[in-house]
């Protein structure tokens, strides 16, 4: 007997509070869902907020690899960028010329828009050529500064285009100045 005393005195019977009931389970669990914060405080996060995204696009425009968007970064993409960048191509051209040739279609007359489509079909055909021989360029310099078994990165080509086509004032990030060659 006297070692069911001890058990019994050792080993409290229930938890020692009442269990609680719904309603007071439900109330302890309400939450706010954004939270409480002050205008002043909301002001304040929206001021970091905007001079976040002001230093990121400024750095972003100077080339910082860091907040560069993914189809820019790295050292393959840079080598494509100075390539394009530093030369005048047919292919800055094809977007004002294609406007140009938008707005001739409105013309009736089908002589007028069968040139219209012939030329734009040739000159797409000169930027896709022209292209071309810039992802060779660009082939050759990546092997020439990266080493001739370094994997080419995928869409060379498709970036040479696009970026291309953009008119330099709208790159990012922005081109270097175009460099003269000496004169004699």
């Amino acid at each position: 007997m006297s070692d069911s005393k001890k058990d019994s005195e050792a080993k409290p019977t229930g938890k020692g509070r009442p269990t609680p009931t719904r309603k007071e389970r439900e109330k302890a669990n309400i939450r706010p869902l954004v939270g409480k914060k002050s205008k002043e405080a909301i002001a304040d996060a929206r001021a970091k907020q905007a001079e976040a995204r002001k230093k990121a696009r400024a750095a972003m425009l100077s080339g910082d690899e860091k907040y560069l968007l993914g189809r820019d970064r790295g050292p393959q993409r840079r080598i494509a960028r100075d390539v394009l960048d530093n030369r005048v191509t047919f292919i800055e051209g094809l977007l004002p010329m294609m406007i140009v040739f938008m707005l001739f279609t409105v013309v009736n007359d089908n002589t007028v828009q069968n040139v219209i489509t012939i030329v734009m079909i040739t000159a797409l055909v000169i930027s896709a050529i022209e292209t071309a021989l810039l992802n060779r360029i660009v082939k050759r310099r990546i092997h020439e500064s990266l080493g001739e078994n370094t994997p080419l990165q995928r869409g060379n080509w498709f970036y040479l285009f696009t970026r291309g086509m953009q008119p330099r004032p709208l790159r990012i990030p922005k081109p270097a100045p175009r460099r003269q060659k000496k004169k004699k």
